[in-house]
């Protein structure tokens, strides 16, 4: 089995995703070490392409002063979707490494397989801590459909709105 301190990095990163972000951590390791590691910013910046792996690539592009990050390895949580694919193609990464198969909108394994048609050859390695990935997700979209909520935005705004509705009822009497 595949281990690693940088995999067990991104799952605890991961694990401790709030403000109703998908639950995904990625990281960029660069000559032993880890240059650049984050989480989902789509809900928090309100960005749809915000996602780890894009935010890891450009924190680790600027700051290591290069275009390409060929001599570094990404590690990431979830197999990553087109998007983010064709980011981690153009930034010729040497090598990904992903926990959870993405069955419906991972496109290194599944749909588009981008670098079965790419001249970017990284080496691949997927399924690393796979059930400890897959928990992470299956508990964050299990909580998502029990509650009813997208995410745990939408409870700040709710307890906001109900705040502000007692105030203004308290003030009416």
């Amino acid at each position: 089995m595949f281990r690693s301190p940088f995999m067990n990095a991104v799952i605890e990163m991961a694990e401790e995703c709030r403000n109703g972000e998908v639950p995904v951590a990625a990281a960029i390791v660069f000559e032993g070490k880890i240059v650049a590691i984050s989480t989902n910013d789509v809900e928090t910046s309100g960005i749809p392409w915000r996602h780890a792996e894009f935010v890891a690539i450009s924190e680790a592009l600027k700051k290591l002063g290069v275009r390409y990050l060929d001599k570094a390895s990404l590690y990431v949580t979830l197999e990553p979707c087109a998007f983010c694919s064709a980011a981690i193609e153009k930034v010729r990464m040497r090598d990904i490494f992903f926990g959870a198969y993405d069955t419906k909108c991972g496109a290194i394994a599944h749909t588009i397989r981008l670098f079965d048609h790419s001249m970017v050859k990284p080496r691949i390695i997927g399924g690393i801590q796979e059930e400890r990935c897959s928990s992470i997700l299956r508990k964050f979209f299990g909580k998502m459909r029990s509650t009813g909520k997208r995410n745990v935005i939408e409870d700040e705004v709710e307890q906001s709105f109900d705040d502000a509705w007692s105030v203004l009822e308290a003030g009416s009497r």
